[in-house]
């Protein structure tokens, strides 16, 4: 396979960016997530190195985005092959791999690799490099903003403020509601536990001094609570606290802790750094959670019982851990068709699949390995209808099956990257028990 994910919108080319990975699926999300850079860049996407080659027929390309171990040719002799035909230009070349295999960032470094990347990680995250790298040899003009519609969906943090102070809350709101974030407040203790418990938020700024409950108490109980206990706390005090308190906020889990009068400029880079931190310490959270997810899907096909048990319990966890609103297992096999659905909002067994879903069955013929939509309502073409309460998707074909495993969610940007390779591995390893017991299918 080897696309042209996207082509200048003008005769101004940018920069020609070339993303090489054995799985169609990667490549693909990848190059489709860079192109978003700039409407003026020629993104191709390929599934390997030699297909990559031979597409790009001895032309030069200004960045390569290439995956390590591939069948044809390792990342590193492609990154090779391809400085020898940029005719001079500077290659900026990203490596990107599953595994942290032992001295292959020395290897890397030896052979001048710019960035070497470690899967998964977040679109987000690749495209940063790409922009930083054109900003630093292509023309600036040229490198236009995208427009607003093509924009991948990006939470907005959410921050909860906790002052007994009116004036405190309102200084602090004028600040924070430069930078976009979503804000909610609380006025003592109890509120501030009742509400980090109702909707928990990215970070929570804490005043010591409240009413019915002071900070250190609240964060006591925050931290005694698994729920809560992830959640990044900035301390903000009226005055510097002695170094025995504040030695006693942090042993209980506080973040990071500022004086007022505070200096705005500083206030918003702790804000900042601690949302970082915890992006990051999410994306690992997650991958825990769908790596102890796969074991437990594992036990679950293989326990005693009916198949339709087990795939009903194993469709409501995968929902449950993707936290979609709806889960859809659909397959024919020969003469048989199995269906099972699991609904949030509905008690009653659903015996017949949504109509979209036999639509998704024929957009396998051009995606085969499943796709996910941050936003259904910002595809042109997509399957549901504007006003429907659909707002994002993942959905994966069952292997050597007519059939498809589909997730729903009523919130824009749910599933990413690592949730939809986590849906392919389910199911793949829901293709293989149906395959094996066919003959036992109700």
């Amino acid at each position: 396979m080897a696309i042209e994910i996207s082509s200048p919108s003008s005769d101004v080319v940018a920069a020609r960016i070339l993303v090489v990975d054995d799985n169609p699926g990667t490549a693909e999300t990848l190059a489709r997530a860079v192109s978003r850079i700039s409407p003026n860049l020629q993104v191709i996407a390929a599934d390997g190195a030699k297909t990559a080659l031979k597409q790009l027929d001895g032309e030069a390309v200004d960045l390569v985005i290439t995956d390590m171990m591939m069948p044809d040719m390792n990342g590193l002799e492609l990154i090779e092959r391809l400085r020898k035909q940029s005719q001079g230009n500077q290659l900026y070349s990203i490596l990107i791999t599953a595994y942290e295999v032992p001295g292959l960032r020395e290897s890397a470094r030896r052979m001048k690799v710019n960035d070497v990347l470690i899967k998964p990680f977040p679109p987000e995250k690749i495209c940063e490099i790409v922009r930083r790298a054109l900003e630093r040899t292509q023309p600036v003009p040229a490198l236009t903003a995208p427009s607003a519609a093509l924009e991948p969906s990006r939470p907005i943090a959410h921050l909860l403020v906790a002052d007994d102070n009116p004036s405190n809350i309102s200084l602090l709101m004028r600040y924070l509601q430069t930078e976009s974030y979503r804000i909610t407040t609380a006025s003592n203790g109890t509120e501030t536990l009742e509400k980090l418990r109702a909707e928990p938020p990215d970070l929570l700024l804490l005043d010591v001094n409240m009413p019915e409950m002071d900070g250190f108490q609240v964060l006591e109980k925050m931290r005694a609570d698994p729920a809560l206990q992830h959640i990044p706390v900035i301390i903000v005090t009226a005055a510097r606290l002695d170094p025995v308190d504040m030695q006693y906020a942090l042993n209980m889990g506080a973040d990071d802790y500022i004086t007022k009068p505070f200096d705005r400029r500083e206030l918003m880079a702790r804000i900042r750094t601690r949302l970082r931190v915890k992006q990051a310490e999410d994306v690992l959270r997650r991958r825990s959670q769908y790596l102890d997810f796969l074991l437990e899907t594992e036990r679950m096909l293989a326990q005693p019982g009916s198949e339709e048990d087990r795939l009903a319990s194993l469709l409501r966890r995968l929902s449950e851990t993707l936290q979609a609103q709806c889960g859809y297992l659909w397959a024919k096999i020969n003469d048989k068709i199995i269906f099972r659905a699991f609904l949030t909002n509905q008690t009653a067994p659903v015996s017949a699949p949504p109509p979209q879903v036999f639509s998704i069955l024929e957009k396998f013929q051009q995606q085969p390995e499943g796709w996910f939509v941050e936003d259904v309502r910002k595809v042109t073409d997509c399957i549901f209808p504007p006003n429907d309460s659909v707002r994002s998707m993942a959905a994966v074909p069952l292997i050597n099956q007519s059939g498809l495993l589909l997730v729903l969610s009523e919130q824009p940007g749910c599933f990413d990257q690592q949730a939809f390779s986590l849906l392919q591995s389910v199911a793949y390893m829901v293709s293989l028990v149906i395959t094996c017991e066919k003959s036992d299918l109700l």
